[in-house]
């Protein structure tokens, strides 16, 4: 073949050269165009691939720690089961002690329902029972012993123990408690340890007191001569004594004489301080006259007219105090506690028709009248 062309009929050579051109740009873009392809698909197909095994990778790994979860939670539900099964052995064993605990203690208060029908088996009747003891005494401190201070002493105790008890029941009580202790006063009281006392000390000395002295010592003084005739009157008068007609000269008293005189004098004034101690007015001054009385009629010398003053002066003081009647706390107790022991019977409604019997009133027993 001739390398010369024959030109198209229409187109120029210089349109030619140019189609040519383009026809060989076009297949070398092909030619470039094909390699490149292949390695973008060879290098997606790689990504992907790489992407499948981390997701195989990842899913296995995965698998894995949801294996070792599960045993996790397996083990934890094994011990949470053992742990219940024991809370429920243990459950069921206090379900068992609270019932026996129950029944324990329905029994108690049957006992105790039946301990507190028994007289005197409650803590507060002990305490009641202390309460009235207290003011039994209190009233036999005031009045029979004479001791106002003792008996308020008491009063106060028992008022002590009605605060314990907190019941409105004795309220009155202690109200009449509180009345008795103001009228007892803290300052009626006697010195009787100081009277005794004295009366001891003249027991002591009774011996040398009646006894008439036996030396007499003269001691010069220095007087005039108007005050020396004086003394010489007085001495000449005192040598002349008169005694009545109706009153016999005692003789002198011997050694016998004397002792009977000191023994009952001593057995006197002992019977006083007896008297002191019991109170009793009468039988406290007719002791202490019958001893002025006997010595008067026996003795007739200085120590004896001392001793008469003495005991005359004793004789004298009061020792009888005038107490207030300080009972009437204790009466009202004994009806409280009275009242709540033996409570009436309610009477139930009669019919009209029936003959109604007669009701029999318990007698009512004198409520103290308040202070």
């Amino acid at each position: 073949m001739s390398e010369s062309k024959t030109p198209v009929p229409g187109n120029s050579p210089k349109s030619a050269d140019k189609s040519n051109k383009k026809l060989d740009a076009k297949a070398q873009n092909k030619a470039v165009k094909q390699p490149t392809n292949k390695n973008a698909s060879w290098i997606l197909w790689t990504l992907v691939a790489i992407a499948f095994i981390a997701a195989i990778a990842f899913f296995q790994y995965r698998v894995e720690t949801l294996i070792k979860q599960n045993s996790a939670l397996d083990n934890h539900v094994q011990l949470l089961d053992s742990q219940y099964k024991s809370q429920l052995s243990k459950s069921i064993e206090q379900d068992q002690a609270l019932k026996q605990f129950v029944s324990m203690n329905k029994k108690l208060s049957f006992m105790q329902q039946t301990i507190n029908q028994i007289p005197g088996a409650r803590k507060e009747d002990w305490k009641l029972a202390e309460v009235e003891y207290l003011l039994r005494l209190a009233n036999q401190r005031a009045t029979l012993q004479q001791e106002p201070i003792g008996a308020r002493a008491l009063f106060d105790a028992a008022n002590k123990i009605l605060a314990t008890l907190d019941d409105p029941a004795f309220l009155m009580v202690r109200e009449t408690i509180a009345n008795e202790i103001l009228l007892l006063g803290q300052d009626k009281k006697i010195d009787r340890q100081g009277i005794y006392t004295q009366i001891q000390a003249i027991k002591a000395n009774i011996h040398e007191d009646i006894l008439p002295p036996t030396e007499f010592i003269n001691t010069p003084t220095v007087v005039d001569e108007a005050a020396k005739d004086e003394s010489i009157w007085a001495q000449l008068k005192s040598l002349v004594s008169l005694k009545r007609a109706d009153s016999p000269f005692a003789a002198p008293l011997n050694i016998q004489q004397y002792q009977l005189l000191e023994h009952s004098l001593l057995l006197m004034l002992e019977q006083a301080q007896w008297a002191l101690l019991k109170a009793d007015q009468t039988l406290y001054e007719a002791s202490l006259n019958n001893a002025v009385q006997w010595i008067e009629s026996r003795l007739r010398h200085q120590k004896a007219a001392t001793l008469i003053d003495e005991i005359v002066k004793i004789k004298s003081q009061n020792i009888k105090l005038v107490i207030p009647d300080v009972s009437h706390s204790l009466r009202l107790l004994r009806q409280t506690l009275s009242d709540r022991t033996h409570r009436p019977n309610i009477v139930a409604p009669t019919n009209s028709n029936k003959p109604s019997l007669p009701k029999v009133v318990p007698a009512k027993k004198k409520q103290p009248e308040q202070a």
